[in-house]
Parts: structure tokens; C-alpha cells; sequence
């Protein structure tokens, strides 16, 4: 099998172009249809593509399928949001139990990518885009059908051996092998600090003014990953460099004002380059997932780039800022949990 540069091989490569597809076509059937303000949803529920790079074709469509469906769960409880116009202080609760729900269900299913990043991106965007209550139902089935075609691309490729009568019986086999190895009481630290790094970064957003709010707890979610390994501070640093650098390169693809077909096709490119690095290194990763975040935040909205831009850029600072006292603060109280415990064993 020939390899690439990243170790990257042939079958990565086939894989890059599925999931590239996988966005790029729903959005643009839409383009095609004159729809393009619900370009959003669909790009948004394509995000499953991106889960289970490494794993087995039944396996990967296990993990698409939990993911997809926790991403149409959240895109649907936003977009009841906006449509209804909740209360802010709603959204505020809203998002840590997104944090909580989505996270705690990836480390029990074992997602790659780890962490909540997504899901933020899908609760805040599809929160702040005005939604009528007649266009609440087309929106939800338009993020389903992303995240139905990204299944179904899977499940046609030619290697495809997936016995589609035993997948519920896999994701409970699955959920139940995870809880069982779950720690709880590490896994309770995690989670809850990073649902409270992501929140507070949300409201510090807010109360700053700075526009887009949602970029800095997304930020926390890129970084917050970086609490579990034993070299978390130089994660950290990869992943920072990685945020800020997929900012520079969003900078370079976006101040040429693409339109919407341009953007499209820079979506599903970025896409499928980050499809090639999540499971290999995640700070090259996120020089891709950031302007993909950026280009799909703007999707069917035209907003000016230039302050789009200098707003992720700020708030990609205070949100690592939060992060990193958090994976601080983290890292020392595991330390103290985890001490006595091999004293103990010794």
C-alpha cells in the first residue's frame, strides 16, 4: 500500500475524498436549488464524516452514527432556540450541558476526534442565525440529511462489509464496555471543568462585546483535550499554535471575499485535509478545522470577513487564556487524586 508524507496512505486519501464529498455535495445540491441560507445545517451535520477516521467500516459506522445523531440533537435544540428567540441566560445552560452530554458520550464511545469543539460550533452558530418557526423543520431535516449521506458514503465504499442488522447491538456492546472502563471520578474532573472553561469563556465574550462570542469557548474546546495526557502544557502549545495558525491561513482563503461556490468548495477541501491529520496529530489538524469553522459559520450569510476574522483572532486568545488555567488548575487537582492512589498500590 503506498504511503505519503504524515504516514498518510492510500486509504487515507480515499477517505479524505469521502468525507470532502460528503459535505460538498448536500451543499452544493442547495446551491444548485437557490437554498443556500440552509447550507449551515447541512454543512453542520456532514461534521459526522469526520468521526471514526482509524476504525473498522463497522465500526466507523457506529461511531457516525452516535456522533451524527448527537450533532442533529444539538443543531435541533438551537435552532428550536432561535426560532422561539430564548433567552440568553437559556443558551448560558445550554451549552454546558452540551459540553457535559457530547463529551461524556465521546470518551465512553471512544470519538476521535476527542472533545466537544463540534457541538459548541453547532449550539452557538445555529443559536445566533435568525430562524422563522416556519423554517424550523427544514432546517432540522436538512442537518439530518447531511448527516445521513455522510453515513451512507461510508457505508457504500468499496470495502464496505458492515452488517447494518447488528450496529444498534454494537453501540450498546460499545456504551456499555465504555462505562464499565470509564474512571468516574477523572472523567468527572475532566468534564466538569471543561464545561466550566467553555462557559465561562462564553460569558466573558459577552460581556467584553466583542462580537461572535462563540469563538472563544470554542477555542477552550480545542485546547481542553490537552488535560488528559501527561504532557498537557506541551499539547497545549502544539494546539494553541495550531488555532492560531488555522486563523492566519482562514485570513489568507477568505480576505479574497469567495463567494458562495468558492466557499463551498473551500469548505469541503478543508474538510477533507483535516479528515487526513484529526487522528494523527490534532495541532496540524486544527490549521484546517479553524477555517472550516470560519467558512461554515458564514455560510448563506455574507457577513464581512475582515471582522470576522479579527474576532476569532481575539477571542481564539481569551479563550486559550481560560483553557489554560483550566488544564492548570486540572492537571494539579489529578495529580493530588492520582498520588495517593499508587502510593497506596506500592
Amino acid at each position: 500500500m503506498r504511503s505519503f508524507p504524515f504516514k498518510v496512505k492510500t486509504e487515507d486519501i480515499r477517505a479524505a475524498l469521502r468525507v470532502g464529498v460528503s459535505v460538498g455535495v448536500p451543499l452544493l445540491a442547495l446551491y444548485a436549488l437557490g437554498q443556500i441560507h440552509f447550507a449551515v445545517y447541512a454543512a453542520f451535520g456532514a461534521l459526522a464524516s469526520l468521526y471514526g477516521h482509524s476504525e473498522t467500516i463497522q465500526r466507523r459506522v457506529e461511531t457516525q452514527l452516535v456522533a451524527g445523531a448527537a450533532l442533529v440533537a444539538t443543531l435541533a435544540a438551537a435552532a428550536v432556540y432561535s426560532a422561539t428567540q430564548g433567552p440568553e441566560w437559556l443558551l448560558s445552560l445550554m451549552l454546558p450541558i452540551v459540553v457535559v452530554g457530547t463529551g461524556t458520550l465521546g470518551t465512553v464511545m471512544g470519538w476521535v476526534p476527542r472533545g466537544e469543539i463540534f457541538f459548541i460550533l453547532v449550539l452557538l452558530v445555529i443559536a445566533g442565525i435568525p430562524l422563522t418557526p416556519n423554517e424550523l423543520l427544514p432546517a432540522i431535516a436538512v442537518g439530518t440529511g447531511g448527516a445521513g449521506f455522510s453515513v451512507l458514503l461510508t457505508l457504500l465504499e468499496p470495502s464496505s462489509t458492515v452488517d447494518t442488522r447488528t450496529l444498534l447491538y454494537g453501540v450498546r456492546r460499545r456504551t456499555q464496555i465504555g462505562s464499565a472502563a470509564l474512571d468516574r471520578t477523572r472523567h468527572a474532573i475532566v468534564i466538569t471543568l471543561a464545561a466550566l472553561a467553555a462557559t465561562a469563556a462564553w460569558l466573558l465574550a459577552l460581556a467584553l462585546d466583542i462580537g461572535h462570542p462563540f469563538w472563544a469557548p470554542i477555542a477552550v474546546a480545542a485546547l481542553m483535550p490537552a488535560l488528559t495526557p501527561a504532557d498537557a502544557m506541551r499539547r497545549t502549545i502544539h494546539l494553541m499554535m495550531g488555532t492560531l495558525g488555522g486563523v492566519g491561513i482562514a485570513a489568507v482563503l477568505f480576505m479574497q471575499e469567495p463567494g458562495p461556490l468558492a466557499l463551498i468548495l473551500i469548505i469541503a477541501l478543508c474538510q477533507a485535509v483535516a479528515e487526513l491529520f484529526l487522528a494523527r496529530n490534532y495541532g496540524v489538524a486544527l490549521l484546517f478545522i479553524t477555517p472550516l469553522a470560519i467558512g461554515m459559520s458564514n455560510l448563506g450569510r455574507n457577513l464581512p470577513w475582515s471582522p470576522l476574522l479579527m474576532e476569532r483572532l481575539v477571542e481564539a486568545g481569551l479563550g486559550a487564556a481560560i483553557a489554560l488555567v483550566a488544564i492548570i488548575i486540572g492537571s494539579m487537582v489529578l495529580t493530588n487524586i492520582t498520588a495517593p492512589r499508587i502510593n497506596s498500590e506500592t
